[in-house]
Parts: C-alpha cells; sequence; structure tokens
C-alpha cells in the first residue's frame, strides 16, 4: 500500500485541507481532512471535490451546524454546504449523534464525515465516547473493502495507548526550553 499527497492548503488560515490518495494491488481511494475553524466555505472547495473521481472520504472539523446532521440551528455557511452535498456524489454519514463536546458539557455536530455516493452501502460510521481528553469524539469508520484487507494490527489497546500518551506528554513538560 502506498499514497501520496495530491492537495494541500496550509495558506489560509480559515481553511486547512490535506487530500491523500492511498494506492494498494487492488483499489485506489482518496481521503481528504479539513479544518475550518470559522466553519467551512464550501465555495472555496467545491471546485477540488469535483475533481475527485476514485472513491473518496472526506473527513474533519467543518465547524458547521444543521438540524440536518443534528444540529440545532443553521448558518448561511451550512444552508450552502447542504445545498453542495445535495447537487453532489457525497454521502453525508454523521447521524445526529453529537461530535463535539464544550468544557460545560453541551454538545453539538460539527465534526462531519462525507464518503462518495458509491460507497454508502459499503461503509458503518459510528462515534466512540472515548474522548482522549480531546472536546471532539471520534469517528470511526470501517469500509467492506479494507475488512478483508491484510491487517498488521489485531487489537488496538485504547487504556494503554491513553496512558502511554499521558507519559510521554508529562516526560514532554519535563525538557527543557530552548
Amino acid at each position: 500500500m502506498s499514497g501520496r499527497v495530491i492537495f494541500e492548503n496550509s495558506q489560509d488560515p480559515n481553511l486547512e485541507i490535506l487530500a491523500i490518495e492511498i494506492r494498494s494491488h487492488t483499489f485506489l481511494f482518496t481521503i481528504v481532512n479539513i479544518y475550518a475553524p470559522h466553519g467551512l466555505d464550501i465555495n472555496q472547495v467545491q471546485n477540488f471535490f469535483s475533481t475527485l473521481k476514485t472513491p473518496t472520504f472526506i473527513f474533519g472539523d467543518f465547524n458547521l451546524h444543521h438540524p440536518f446532521w443534528g444540529g440545532k440551528t443553521s448558518t448561511p455557511k451550512s444552508e450552502e454546504f447542504l445545498d453542495w452535498l445535495n447537487q453532489s456524489h457525497f454521502s453525508i454519514l454523521n447521524t445526529s449523534t453529537p461530535t463535539h463536546i464544550t468544557h460545560n458539557f453541551t454538545s453539538s455536530v460539527i465534526d462531519l464525515t462525507l464518503c462518495s455516493a458509491a460507497l454508502l452501502n459499503e461503509v458503518y460510521c459510528y462515534v466512540s465516547d472515548c474522548t482522549f481528553e480531546s472536546d471532539h469524539l471520534p469517528i470511526v469508520i470501517s469500509w467492506s473493502k479494507l475488512t478483508n484487507a491484510t491487517k498488521y494490527l489485531k487489537t488496538i489497546y485504547w487504556n494503554q495507548f491513553s496512558e502511554i500518551r499521558t507519559i510521554f506528554f508529562n516526560l514532554l513538560l519535563t525538557l527543557p526550553l530552548k
């Protein structure tokens, strides 16, 4: 399996986007990651999205609220995004399960997961309740095409991972600053 970056935008402080094309012996797909701290303006990326012809997954912190994916309100940006989504070849995988929990325990769905519409029946998606001390909850997907792929890692021990991460972080705090 190999991959290559096909698009990167980190110059705009209002939008970070990274797209990676993954190739194996039997298939090709694209993963796009987005961070839009002030809400995704679909007009900035819809031309790029229209060029994606391989099976594609789009993940990210879109910072958009809309009742369609579990929000209480909508914004002009989220309305534009939903209009684009309805016209595109992408489908949203989110349910109304919250993906973001604030420090005062209010929740919202601002992290979205999309896939090429052709993949919709091949993908299972859910929001994990492991926070890893973040205010965002992980969105986990499984794709039937990858289920049969060779697995080098049989089990992920999340508790051990969290403990090791904490130890590593605490060690970093002890390092002298230059």
